[in-house]
Formats: structure tokens, sequence, C-alpha cells
């Protein structure tokens, strides 16, 4: 799960208004709305951002017109469908590492201590 802060940013989004039935009907301006204000995402990002994100499998979408707005009809994939489940686990996985990392490095000062004690 290597994706973009710009895809990652989307696929909450898609993945907060789908998650429930696994699929959404979005206009830009509602997927625009979850998205945070800090990020610096525009509607023009959507489209390239949404092509991405079918490319590597999370969902397939087309897109229709409801009065002259553009609206997003996602369907998520399995791999949609298991993004939350993946983000968690890879923020597990990060905290481990960096718990050995820590437990290493406490070890290594603990030997050199004993070891300087010693001599």
């Amino acid at each position: 799960m290597v994706l973009s802060k710009k895809e990652k940013l989307m696929m909450n989004a898609v993945y907060s208004l789908s998650k429930a039935t696994g699929s959404c009907l979005a206009t830009g301006v509602e997927l625009l709305k979850l998205i945070p204000y800090k990020h610096d995402f525009r509607e023009a990002d959507i489209e390239p951002t949404l092509r991405a994100l079918k490319i590597e499998g999370y969902f397939d979408y087309d897109t229709a017109d409801k009065k002259g707005e553009k609206v997003y009809c996602v369907v998520l994939k399995a791999k949609g469908l298991s993004y939350e489940r993946d983000k968690k686990t890879a923020r597990r996985k990060l905290l481990i590492k960096l718990a050995v990392v820590v437990a290493s490095a406490v070890l290594g000062w603990a030997i050199k201590e004993i070891i300087s004690a010693l001599i």
C-alpha cells in the first residue's frame, strides 16, 4: 500500500462515503468537503487521483451528468473494502518496528554501561 498523499486523502473520502454499502454516488464538491482544508487539493486533482486509484485496483468508477454537474459512481473492489484494515495493519507494523529499534538501542546502551563498569 504505497499511495501518494493525495491518493490517501481521496481514498479516505471515498471510503468514508461508501463503507456502508461498498458503493456511492458523489459529486466533486462532496468529495472535496471530506478532504481537510489544510491540504492543497483542488477540483482539478479529483479526476487524475480517482484514475490512479482505479488503476491500483481500489475501486471502479464511472462519471455521469446530473443537471450539468459531474457525478462519480464509485464501487469499491476487494482492495478498497479492506483499505481501513490494511491501514491499521501498516500502522501496527510501523509501531512494532519502532519499538524494536528503541528496545535495541536501550539494550545496546545497557550492555555498554555494564562493560564500562567491569573494565
